[in-house]
């Protein structure tokens, strides 16, 4: 389930379900920001493969390219 940073632009513009187009830097950021209720739901739809990054994807996402990301706990 590991992605590798390098292999995603974080600059790729994408769409964060019920959030809106932003980079995908900015939609990882938003996504580990949002309520937990909110945040379990959270979904990326890019071009790219994979098309779709769930939030298991998008907290390894922020894990790998900023750890203050992250939420504890």
């Amino acid at each position: 389930m590991a992605l590798n940073p390098e292999e995603l632009d974080p600059e790729e513009f994408v769409t964060l379900t019920d959030h809106g187009t932003m980079k995908l830097r900015s939609a990882v950021s938003r996504a580990m920001t949002l309520p937990p209720k909110e945040r379990k739901r959270a979904t990326i739809v890019r071009e790219g493969e994979p098309a779709i990054l769930n939030f298991a994807r998008i907290k390894n996402l922020a894990a790998q390219w900023d750890e203050r990301l992250v939420p504890i706990g």
